[in-house]
């Protein structure tokens, strides 16, 4: 799965990536996204950036970047209803 196909309030596990140059890979690695984190995506514009929290920091990423990062699902966002 790519962070691309990831939805809002998920966690994911960056598991490599895929393509890119070592400049990117670089880039990546300044900005705390190395492989073996695990990061949740905060949110998800519809042709735009896709935003990602690890540890602390929040960090945007554009749709093309976000397509060369193959992560692995660790949990889903879950919504509670209350019953009224």
């Amino acid at each position: 799965m790519r962070l691309s196909e990831a939805k809002p309030g998920e966690l994911v596990k960056i598991k490599g990536f895929e393509g890119g140059c070592d400049r990117f890979k670089s880039r990546l690695d300044a900005l705390g996204i190395r492989i073996g984190d695990i990061v949740e995506v905060k949110s998800k514009a519809f042709l735009g950036p896709i935003e990602i929290k690890n540890d602390e920091v929040d960090v945007a990423l554009c749709r093309g970047q976000a397509e060369k990062i193959i992560v692995k699902p660790i949990r889903k966002f879950i919504t509670f209803r209350s019953k009224t």
